[in-house]
């Protein structure tokens, strides 16, 4: 798993070494993985093809925190929390909240609601964005700082819905699914989980029913459409059902309790599902022999499985086997070529070597990532060492203040890309982009209203 848990709050990052400690905050972070964000956009991208919407616009993230819920925050970006993905039986269940949280960017919600401007400008949520913003680069002294003193709202909602904003979102989402040719059966058992919720008080609601409130007229309205659906039976394929278990059982992996994972697991008959969890549960209690001989099993089974090898050369790395953990990087990205996650894994392990000839090689995939994936801070962290390992002083100075200017750390930015043209060329492309970074920072009315992510 790429990126998993690397902006933990126990990450000790070391300048040509780091090793990463998996720790479950009590706060919420953004977790990168290839696997489940390549999932969450195959599922995702008919829907915004049928919304209308800039595919290459519309931004989703994994969001660590166990409540069952998802939400639209700066305009076009959808964060799904991990209690969602864990906890919907069906695939089409989560689609179905996809598909309504569409329904809220293309008919402007976020933007038309007072109640979530007001939000959005508070300090609370401010803070809760730029900590998340922090942990994408891995700063994590400042992502803890940040997300301390926005607890409440990680745990809550960015945005609370009216229910007329809501109907509206439920009748996009039916009109997506239906262009799609998808059943809106998983999203009415959505809203059938948790209608009995709205006579609850506030406090027992689940974060979900505060923030999109559910009635059972809200549902008799959608019913009929949905049932009158030419595609109301249409089930997913055993392959995509297949790919939403694995997410969930590596989610379960990591997140759950792994002596729990271990004595469930050693119960019951095994299977491919279960074993990816028990791998990982393995692993996590320092177990790497039962962790790798699972592993192993897994991908003689499935050789053309590109996530077994990453979570093998993942797990190589973190138990400080770097020379190891640098062919299943290799073969995952073999069979996965295009994937910038696996590209910066890779290099990361070669930039761990601390030789010239790794880091000319971490050089390359780390551009090469940046084509398909911009705004991953960590690209620029890799970026740094592997500048400095080839003695680039000047492009390892710009590549960290883009870091720190992606997270929004404009004082950090400018101080790295002053330091950068000590040493970088006249009318050369990283001179110029470095003095772009500097006067951009000093435009503190851009700066208020951007995004931190």
């Amino acid at each position: 798993m790429s990126n998993f848990f690397r902006i933990s709050f126990l990450y000790k990052v070391f300048f040509f070494f780091s090793l990463i400690v998996f720790n479950i905050s009590s706060f919420a972070n953004i977790i990168r993985d290839a696997e489940i964000e390549n999932f969450l956009e195959e599922m995702s991208r008919p829907i915004f093809g049928a919304a209308n919407l800039n595919i290459n616009s519309v931004d989703i993230y994994i969001f660590n925190d166990r409540s069952i819920n998802a939400f639209v925050a700066c305009g076009q970006k959808v964060f799904v929390n991990t209690g969602l993905i864990q906890s919907f039986e069906e695939p089409s269940m989560l689609r179905g909240v996809m598909a309504h949280e569409t329904g809220h960017i293309a008919g402007g919600h976020l933007a038309r609601s007072d109640e979530a401007l007001e939000k959005a400008q508070a300090p609370m949520l401010i803070g809760l964005l730029l900590g998340v913003g922090a942990a994408i680069a891995g700063d994590s002294d400042a992502a803890q700082a940040l997300l301390l003193g926005s607890q409440q709202i990680a745990q809550g909602m960015v945005a609370k819905y009216s229910r007329s904003q809501e109907s509206a979102a439920d009748q996009a989402a039916i009109r997506y699914l239906e262009k799609i040719e998808k059943s809106s059966n998983g999203m009415l058992e959505v809203l059938y989980k948790f209608a009995n919720q709205e006579a609850l008080s506030s406090r027992q609601k689940s974060i979900r029913v505060r923030s999109h409130p559910i009635s059972r007229d809200r549902i008799r309205s959608l019913e009929q459409k949905a049932k009158n659906s030419q595609f109301i039976n249409e089930k997913d394929n055993d392959n995509f059902l297949f790919q939403y278990k694995m997410i969930q059982a590596k989610l379960d992996g990591f997140l759950n309790n792994p002596d729990d994972i271990i004595k469930k697991n050693n119960k019951e008959s095994s299977s491919i599902i279960s074993n990816y969890s028990l791998a990982i549960a393995y692993y996590r209690k320092a177990l790497l022999g039962k962790s790798l001989l699972i592993l192993n099993k897994m991908i003689d089974d499935y050789p053309g499985n590109p996530w077994f090898y990453e979570l093998k050369g993942q797990i190589l790395y973190e138990s400080g086997k770097i020379k190891e953990s640098i062919k299943p990087y290799e073969k995952a990205l073999l069979i996965s070529p295009k994937e910038p996650l696996l590209m910066v894994a890779l290099a990361t392990a070669l930039n761990a070597q601390e030789s010239r000839n790794g880091s000319i090689k971490a050089l390359h995939l780390l551009k090469s990532s940046l084509r398909y994936d911009k705004k991953n801070s960590n690209t620029w962290f890799q970026l740094a060492i592997a500048f400095s390992g080839i003695d680039d002083l000047g492009n390892a100075e710009l590549s960290t203040a883009e870091r720190h200017f992606l997270t929004g750390n404009v004082k950090m930015a400018s101080f790295h890309a002053k330091k950068s043209l000590k040493y970088l060329q006249e009318s050369t492309i990283s001179k110029l982009r470095a003095e772009d970074i500097l006067l951009d920072s000093k435009n503190k009315a851009k700066w208020k209203k951007r995004c931190p992510v």
